[in-house]
């Protein structure tokens, strides 16, 4: 065998070996994420911008029927009573109660449900891995122009 034809097999086994935990990363990468209709159970303003916010599934599934959120802003129109329909992405979870790391929450208005989006201060950078998506819909930077 020669040294050319080894040295491609050796690159030929690093690529395949780099592609097979690209996958495994890419699957590990994927964020959990859980939708549907919440109840507003608890607005509580524990500290300077520190608000713990939870909601609670109108239809309880056994899985993420609590979630919690820890931010330091709540948008006026989340008060304790609301029924919400929200999508999530869990940072991190025990039982039925999870933590969240970002939401989506859709206020209802004249127009149609409204996204506001609320991120968690117990999150950092790199596990909010729908950010730039998301960037796209922030509410400071989506207007009407009427």
């Amino acid at each position: 065998m020669s040294v050319l034809h080894r040295h491609l097999l050796f690159r030929l086994s690093l690529l395949t070996l780099w592609a097979l935990g690209g996958v495994a990363l890419a699957e590990e990468a994927k964020p959990l994420r859980v939708g549907g209709d919440y109840l507003v159970t608890a607005v509580d303003h524990s500290g300077e911008r520190e608000f713990h916010v939870e909601f609670k599934a109108v239809t309880p599934s056994g899985k993420f029927d609590v979630l919690n959120l820890h931010s330091d802003h709540v948008h006026i129109a989340v008060k304790k009573g609301e029924k919400l329909r929200l999508s999530a992405e869990i940072l991190s979870s025990k039982g039925a109660v999870a933590e969240v790391a970002q939401m989506v929450i859709f206020l209802p208005s004249n127009l149609g449900p409204t996204p506001v989006w609320l991120l968690s201060n117990r999150a950092s950078n790199h596990e909010l891995r729908a950010v730039k998506y998301l960037e796209m819909h922030s509410p400071q930077t989506d207007y009407v122009i009427m």
